[in-house]
Parts: structure tokens; C-alpha cells; sequence
């Protein structure tokens, strides 16, 4: 099918290539586990300098460090968001499921190519070690990926290769080799203008807020928040990633006990959906629930003013106990 695979001597290594594979034009796509995120950091950084399409997909597993590395934990997650130098906005989302993983990452490249991007797609050692009955897709059911070639570009103005886009700040993507597009990126800061090299200040700042705003423009094309079950239950659910089976099943014989429950499971999570806030705003009481000591209930109040979840954290590097869930849920109701 065209793919061409490297197995690189190191983390640094691999993603390096992956770089240069995408400023060649390619798709490139780089993966590892918690601890090489850590030294992917660098050249995340580069490529959202460049503004150069990659998908990242890391395998979360027990740590900090080495950790346990045969356990499954969703402690990368606040890595993913923030752990670059700099404002190094990009994208981050999760699979929820081994079947899910195709689904991700199909939306991973995508977002990539069409946005100009790196992204990150989070799974975790028990997806990864898992199993299900998958059927294969019919790929011409899916969206056609229409990346923002510079044949794209129509202005009267020369192509310069930081020249966007200004409906969602993509820039051009002009393929080395093609005829009147001789360019170069760095990790530079450049002018948004003529792409050369700068240190002006207001330069720096115009640049800093159109790489955020980039990210979340995506909000309008990707898939809404689903909330699953009561659509006035007293608590709501929320999840991401390898965790939606057991809270599921953990919302399902709640409310076979006569409780009102609902659902909600993040699979996009920068930028969050745009009807987030409208969704966790809804319900009376909220519990987000993470094998991690509270990452996203952090995240989400930070991005939802006055939103204040109750939470639920196991990092035992086990999945979660569901007659244990639905325990500490009913509680949660009856305080």
C-alpha cells in the first residue's frame, strides 16, 4: 500500500525521520510509549514550529520513569496537552477501544493533513493488549482528507510558506520540488508575512495567537460530545479513552437499579467538542473518572469556568473494577 516503515536506534530518532518524511509530503506518523513522549518532546516542539503534518500515537503504560511497563495507566495525558517548551499548541485525542483505534487514527491523519498539525492519539497498554471483532470498513464511507496544498493558494501576493488559510489559519503546504516553491521551515520564529527569520515582538505574539487559534478552529469540524443513557440523570459519567467499556457497563446496571445516569466518553480532547460546556453544565452532579490522580477533571475546569466535577482516580495500573465503580457512583448520588 506505499507505506514505507523505519525502525529507528532511538525515540529522538524516530520522530526526527517522521519529520522529514512529512516535510517531503508524506503522511508520517511516529509511535512509542509513556516515557519516549518525554523525549519526543523536543521535535514535537519543531513540529509545531513548522506547522508540518504528524500523528504521534502513544501507548500509555504504567510509570513515572519505566515504571511498569506491561500495566496500563492514562497518566500521559497533561504531557500530551503541555509537555513542550514554549506556547506549542496541537492536537490530542483518544481511542476508546481496539476497534476504536482505527476510527482515531483515520481522524488523527486527517486533522494532520488537512490542519497542518502534529497530533496525538492516546491509547493505553490495555487497548493495546486487547482484542475484538472488528469488521473492516468500506474506506468510501469515509470523508475524503483534502490536505491545504499551496495549489490552494489565490492571492495576487508572492506564496510565502507562513501565508494561511485566514478562515482556520492553515498554511500552504508547498512539497519540496515543486516548481516556484523553493522554501524553508525551522524552528525559528518567523515573520507571518515573509516567512524570513524574526524577533519582532508583536510579530512573536501575532504568531503565537494564530497557531492557538488553528487548534481550535478544528472544534467546528470535528464530532459533537454524545451523552448515553438518562437525558435527566442526577449524575453524568465522564470518561476518556480505554476506560469507556467498564464505565458503561458500570452506567447500565445503575440504571437497571432505578438510578438515572448518563455517559459522556472524550475521544477529542484539544479542542475539546464544541458543545462541551453545554453538555457537563447540564447535570446536577458530574464524576470524572481516570486511572490518573485527576488529569482531565484538571483540564476540564481549567477550560470550563465554573465547572466542578467531583472525580473518581485508580492508578493501579489495573482496569477499572466495575462493581467498584458503580459502588463509589452511588455514593457520589446519595451524598
Amino acid at each position: 500500500m506505499g507505506v514505507k516503515t523505519v525502525q529507528a536506534e532511538d525515540e529522538i530518532a524516530g520522530i526526527c525521520t517522521a519529520i522529514g518524511a512529512s516535510f517531503a509530503g508524506n503522511l508520517a506518523v511516529t509511535t512509542t510509549s509513556g516515557p519516549g513522549i518525554a523525549l519526543k518532546g523536543e521535535a514535537l516542539g519543531l513540529a509545531v514550529m513548522a506547522e508540518l503534518p504528524l500523528v504521534i500515537v502513544d501507548v500509555q503504560r504504567g510509570g513515572p520513569s519505566t515504571g511498569m511497563p506491561t500495566k496500563s495507566e492514562q497518566t500521559d495525558l497533561l504531557q500530551a496537552l503541555y509537555g513542550r517548551n514554549g506556547e506549542s499548541p496541537l492536537v490530542v485525542l483518544s481511542a476508546q477501544s481496539a476497534g476504536d483505534c482505527f476510527h482515531q487514527a483515520y481522524w488523527a491523519a486527517k486533522i494532520a493533513l488537512e490542519h497542518m498539525t502534529p497530533v496525538i492519539l492516546l491509547t493505553d497498554a490495555y487497548i493495546a493488549n486487547g482484542s475484538m471483532a472488528w469488521r473492516i470498513p468500506e474506506y468510501e464511507k469515509f470523508p475524503e482528507i483534502k490536505p491545504n496544498y499551496v495549489t490552494n493558494y489565490k492571492s495576487e501576493e508572492p506564496w510565502k510558506p507562513y501565508r494561511r488559510n485566514m478562515d482556520n489559519l492553515v498554511r500552504y503546504w508547498a512539497i519540496p520540488g515543486m516548481e516556484g516553491f523553493q522554501h524553508r521551515l525551522g524552528g525559528l520564529e518567523k515573520d507571518h508575512k515573509t516567512s524570513a527569520i524574526s524577533t519582532n515582538p508583536d510579530n512573536h505574539q501575532l504568531m503565537v495567537g494564530y497557531r492557538q487559534a488553528k487548534i481550535e478552529a478544528i472544534s467546528r469540524v470535528i464530532p459533537p460530545l454524545k451523552v448515553e443513557g438518562d437525558e435527566d440523570a442526577d449524575l453524568l459519567i465522564v470518561g476518556w479513552g480505554g476506560t469507556y467499556g467498564h464505565l458503561f457497563e458500570a452506567m447500565q446496571r445503575m440504571r437497571k437499579e432505578g438510578r438515572k445516569v448518563a455517559h459522556a466518553h472524550f475521544s477529542f480532547i484539544n479542542p475539546l467538542p464544541a458543545n462541551t460546556k453545554e453538555v457537563l453544565m447540564k447535570y446536577k452532579k458530574v464524576v470524572v473518572a481516570e486511572q490518573n490522580l485527576g488529569q482531565l477533571a484538571f483540564y476540564l475546569r481549567g477550560s470550563i469556568p465554573g465547572f466542578q466535577p467531583l472525580q473518581f482516580n485508580r492508578v493501579k495500573g489495573q482496569p477499572f473494577n466495575v462493581g467498584r465503580l458503580v459502588e463509589e457512583f452511588t455514593k457520589m448520588m446519595e451524598a
